[in-house]
């Protein structure tokens, strides 16, 4: 396995802004790429870091797995 090390700026919400937005807000927050995005690659990618998440459709389905089970560990605090 290759992996990247680097050091870069990236601009992020944080936790306080996050947790006041309302669940509309949230929902273009994520629309509109704040969280992630395919690049010119077909590529998923982290949008604040560009890190890869995902490069087929089969490692998006097991990402989605993975964000299942995470949300059983979240509170339902819904705004």
């Amino acid at each position: 396995m290759t992996t990247y090390k680097g050091n870069i700026e990236i601009e992020a919400t944080d936790i306080p802004t996050m947790s006041r937005m309302a669940n509309s807000e949230y929902w273009d927050f994520v629309k509109r790429g704040e969280l992630f995005f395919i690049d010119h690659h077909d590529v998923l990618r982290s949008t604040p870091a560009e890190y890869p998440l995902a490069t087929s459709r089969k490692q998006l389905d097991m990402l989605i797995e993975a964000l299942k089970e995470f949300r059983e560990r979240m509170p339902d605090n819904d705004i």
